[in-house]
């Protein structure tokens, strides 16, 4: 009886679609990162058209959505089985609809069900205000705003992988089957926990949707075959959720390229084209080029600066300096 996982880590972007065609197919058993919703069954049914769906949602990719739902509905007609687990977004959904019911937060921190992601939320939320109100002040206040976040919002991808791993054991039991777990590129640590949670009998692999056209393009412009473009912030938090022990100099000089990498990298969905068809790859693995070139002093000097110019003027700057460092 076959029993095999794997986890696809990526991010929700439309280069992405063909290699989930492919994983789809694959799969007896389709996990997605969703909190359960309640339209979600209608779509399979072909009830409701992606489109109509993605507009019950709130969402910053759409199109991206607007894709993997067509491909669902497609392999849900032969049979796949296709389910939406991700329990810590779908208790923090039922903490907002509480607060809108009348409870007050106070209330919310003190139920069992909620008090842990309560906690995580409170104090991720807070410190990101911090780093927001941060970046308007000076350079080393950012720089300690920045590794404050990533510690709290470390603690909160932690916790949500754990209970995601542990709905996804619950689910399993008595199953069979080859699954595909849906998974965004920051759960790296989900693979850890799913074995710690699943009897020994279940194959688990992991890996990055992309990394094959990554290694490509990496090599291109990097001059080594990366699986994944992992850029300051998430080596920040990967180090933070792994209890590594971090150098202080390190930590400051990537949290320093941190603030420079959030003025660089585009928030839209971009659309593959023939000439271009990894185009947010190709952009961040462009970024991380110019990123390394960057010592913290390169940063503290560049700082004042791209806090007021638009993108395109940014990438100028930092592209020259970057290449007469």
């Amino acid at each position: 009886m076959i029993k095999e996982i794997f986890i696809g880590f990526s991010a929700h972007r439309l280069e992405t679609i063909p290699f989930y065609e492919k994983l789809f197919a694959k799969s007896d058993i389709i996990i997605l990162e969703d909190a359960p919703h309640p339209l979600f069954p209608s779509l399979l049914l072909g009830q409701l058209t992606p489109e109509q769906y993605v507009q019950s949602l709130e969402t910053d990719f759409p199109r991206f959505l607007t894709a993997q739902y067509k491909l669902l509905q497609a392999v849900y007609k032969k049979g796949k089985k296709i389910v939406q687990i991700d329990p810590y977004i779908e208790r923090l959904l039922q903490m907002y609809q509480l607060l809108e019911e009348g409870k007050t937060p106070e209330e919310i921190s003190q139920l069992s069900l909620y008090q842990e992601i309560y906690a995580c939320e409170h104090e991720a939320s807070g410190r990101l205000l911090d780093y927001y109100q941060a970046t308007m002040g000076e350079f080393e206040g950012a720089i300690k705003a920045v590794q404050v976040f990533a510690q709290a919002d470390a603690k909160r991808i932690a916790l949500r992988d754990k209970m995601r791993a542990q709905s996804i054991a619950s689910y399993l039991e008595n199953k069979a089957g080859r699954v595909f777990v849906e998974a965004g590129y920051i759960h790296l640590f989900l693979s850890r926990y799913l074995r710690q949670a699943l009897p020994s009998e279940w194959q688990i692999k992991a890996g990055y949707l992309l990394a094959k056209p990554a290694r490509e393009i990496s090599q291109q412009v990097l001059g080594m075959p990366l699986p994944h473009p992992f850029v300051p912030g998430d080596i920040l938090t990967f180090w933070y959720i792994g209890g590594k022990k971090v150098n202080p100099q390190r930590a400051n000089l990537l949290a320093a390229r941190v603030l420079i990498y959030n003025k660089l990298i585009s928030t839209e969905e971009l659309e593959p084209t023939k000439e271009n068809p990894f185009p947010h790859l190709l952009q961040e693995f462009k970024i991380k080029a110019m990123l390394r070139r960057l010592s913290y002093d390169d940063c503290a000097r560049l700082y004042e600066l791209v806090k007021v110019l638009p993108p395109a003027r940014v990438w100028q700057l930092v592209e020259r300096i970057s290449t007469t460092t």
